[in-house]
């Protein structure tokens, strides 16, 4: 019997994997899924709060994230953007 390539795999797999092994996937985040990797501790809404008061208070940081088209109600997070934050910030690992 062969596998069927069309086999649906389940949907949580490869954000569970992207979460739980070392280092951050090259992928797009949600703001709120960043946020909650660098504040595991607290409430995702008040992670997101966090995070965003840590680029506003870093204006290099906020500069580059312009560059990218980013702004501060930005809900999606492109893989450019991540880097970034993980440059300043350093892992959330």
């Amino acid at each position: 019997m062969t596998s069927n390539p069309f086999r649906l795999q389940p949907a949580c797999s490869g954000r569970r994997s992207a979460i739980t092994e070392p280092g951050l996937k090259k992928h797009s985040y949600g703001f709120k899924e960043l946020a909650v990797l660098y504040f595991p501790s607290i409430a995702p809404a008040s992670a997101s709060i966090r995070l965003k008061a840590w680029i506003k208070d870093s204006p290099q940081l906020l500069d580059q994230l312009t560059e990218t088209n980013y702004h501060l109600n930005a809900r999606v997070l492109t893989p450019r953007q991540i880097s970034l934050i993980t440059v300043a910030f350093g892992s959330p690992f």
